[in-house]
């Protein structure tokens, strides 16, 4: 939830020092882009061949989802063509599209009026796209990043204006505008011209034969427009010049950025008796050089780097849109070095950027384990099914699934992520599919990526051919990466910590790409398929529940519901905080609230290494 959340957790986590909540506001999130759905309400859109029902009765039931699923913040219009004229008059029939809603913010409102207007459509007369494009033009306005996304299902009958030469008249002036197009139904012409229309723009083309194809290529399209990695949580600024004058952090989730090559740092509090997780992801808009490293460390500050309690690091071997790692201190006797007043220091290392790099957003996330939060037990979301259980775009909004198989499909330069629960003494089995068309243009390198992460949000090796992807290498057709089978263990049953980060159990997140995709290739609209298989009988025992400040038992909410999906569940295992009489539940945290900024980076191939302190 994104107001506070009453939770169990210790006065030992709080003291006088000034924490975190204040600090200056980061930078602005860039808008979202503004959208135009322009929709085909021709008299052909009553053939009843789309699955058993109407053209028309498909196109409504993939609008709705559109409108019910957008963003609040995302700027959504509507225009028609060929809805208000049933008579043989071209001149009129020609002119006849409107702007039924008119690009505004989907909140509650919006939505049902939108929502409504669609309910009472009616499919009756010509198809002027070119003169539909030229007005959807006009409806987004003359700055900022503009799409129309537009459903038809045949040929324009109102030349001219051609609507191909309309897009590159649209193009050649410099707007920044893109049409997307799905061909839902189309002859072999009519794809032809639509074709045309998405790529003298930039845009992209998919087709639909029946309710089910249009809802999932339609909502693709629009998602390019809205998501990427949403970098998110609470605003802080970590000192530059150590522990000393670092803000102390409580459990939760946090957003920073790394400037020049300075390490950021941050005071916490840990008892000798807690467990502390710390984990950092940096989110980049155009990658990261070969062998770029991040690092989060944390124990009680003293000369040099704090390095007692955690240390771990990862390293990309290539380009990359996300690199994440994250560590836990050991549990036992003789790994609970105490810290003064137990405030102790974290620090993330920044190995990314250098001097004169732009500031690049790193979300921080903290969490606390020990006796109180282990008896509060673990809570984790419902498993989501069906069109609910497409991927989200960033840890905090990996979409939970259950054991079974999952089909979506996806842009090129999307990288999905989900969610599953995984606990000690089972197995983890993640195979991902995808398929591309004859004509899918790939590049020397361009191949498909399927990255696990455990709780701490540390990438995993994904099986023993050390490859992060399945590359194309000028083929086209079904691809599949397999990772796993995997035995997930607990960091408490060995000495030392196990390589390929199957050691921790609770929420592992999976992630799938096409990697490093040719430029003709972003945007092409390709099936993905998704099946995880989660064997074994769990062990008994008793694996660390972290607090991490706010209700992660919930997990990311549908996008379109009230509130933030993405500052929601902060990932790992959780502590319940349901027991409001317990000693965590007379202190009131904030729920990881505050400004998130959405990242529009391209997504690109990419190897980790993962090291761990001995």
């Amino acid at each position: 939830m994104l107001a506070a959340v009453s939770v169990l957790m210790l006065g030992a986590l709080l003291s006088s020092t000034a924490t975190a909540s204040a600090a200056p506001a980061r930078p602005e999130a860039p808008e979202p882009a503004r959208i135009d759905l322009v929709l085909d309400l021709s008299g052909s859109m009553n053939d009843n061949d789309a699955g058993g029902q109407t053209r028309l009765a498909a196109a409504k039931q993939a609008v709705t989802r559109i409108i019910e699923t957008a963003p609040e913040q995302a700027p959504l219009g509507l225009r028609v063509y060929g809805a208000t004229y049933p008579g043989q008059d071209k001149k009129q029939g020609c002119t006849d599209t409107q702007q039924v809603l008119p690009v505004t913010a989907m909140d509650a409102a919006a939505r049902a009026d939108a929502k409504n207007r669609v309910e009472g459509f009616t499919a009756v007369g010509f198809t002027p796209i070119g003169h539909a494009l030229r007005e959807a033009a006009k409806d987004l306005g003359t700055s900022g990043a503009r799409r129309i996304v537009l459903v038809s299902d045949g040929d324009d009958t109102c030349a001219p204006p051609p609507p191909c030469e309309v897009a590159r008249e649209l193009k050649s002036q410099g707007i920044d505008l893109a049409v997307d197009v799905v061909g839902f139904r189309t002859p072999s012409s009519a794809r032809t011209q639509l074709r045309c229309i998405a790529d003298a723009t930039g845009g992209s083309y998919a087709d639909a034969e029946d309710a089910d194809s249009l809802t999932a290529n339609l909502g693709t399209l629009f998602r390019k427009a809205w998501r990427t990695y949403h970098a998110s949580g609470k605003p802080v600024e970590g000192s530059l010049n150590g522990c000393q004058d670092a803000p102390l952090v409580t459990p939760g989730q946090y957003l920073d950025e790394f400037t020049g090559g300075r390490d950021l740092y941050y005071k916490v509090k840990k008892r000798p008796d807690q467990r502390l997780q710390v984990s950092a992801t940096a989110v980049a808009e155009e990658g990261y050089s070969r062998g770029a490293i991040i690092t989060v460390a944390a124990g009680p500050a003293g000369n040099g780097k704090p390095s007692t309690w955690l240390r771990e690091f990862s390293q990309s071997m290539g380009w990359a849109n996300v690199i994440s790692t994250g560590g836990r201190s050991k549990p036992g006797a003789g790994n609970e070095t105490p810290a003064p007043d137990d405030t102790g220091c974290i620090v993330v290392e920044n190995g990314i950027t250098k001097s004169g790099d732009k500031p690049m957003p790193v979300e921080l996330l903290v969490g606390i384990a020990d006796a109180t939060t282990q008896g509060a037990g673990a809570r984790t979301p419902a498993p989501r099914t069906g069109a609910d259980a497409e991927g989200g775009f960033s840890f905090n909004s990996a979409t939970p699934i259950g054991p079974g198989s999952h089909r979506q499909s996806i842009a090129v330069g999307e990288a999905p992520f989900w969610r599953v629960e995984v606990k000690a003494g089972q197995k983890l089995t993640v195979t991902a599919g995808v398929d591309t068309p004859a004509d899918f243009p790939s590049s020397t390198p361009s191949g498909w990526a399927v990255t696990v992460y455990n709780s701490q949000r540390e990438s995993t090796q994904c099986n023993d051919d050390q490859r992060s992807a399945e590359l194309f290498t000028g083929r086209t057709g079904h691809f599949e990466r397999v990772c796993g089978p995997w035995d997930i263990t607990d960091q408490g049953d060995a000495k030392s910590s196990d390589s390929k980060g199957y050691d921790v159990p609770g929420t592992y997140y999976i992630q799938a790409q096409v990697a490093e995709p040719d430029p003709r290739a972003k945007g092409v609209v390709v099936p993905i398929s998704l099946k995880v298989d989660v064997s074994g009988t769990p062990r008994a025992g008793n694996s660390p529940v972290f607090f991490f400040g706010d209700d992660t038992a919930q997990g990311p909410s549908p996008s379109g519901a009230n509130g933030s999906a993405e500052q929601r569940g902060t990932g790992g295992t959780t502590a319940s905080a349901k027991d409001d009489d317990s000693a965590v539940g007379r202190l009131a945290l904030p729920a990881g609230a505050g400004a998130g900024i959405l990242l529009l980076g391209g997504i690109a191939f990419y190897m980790l290494r993962r090291r761990r302190a001995t």
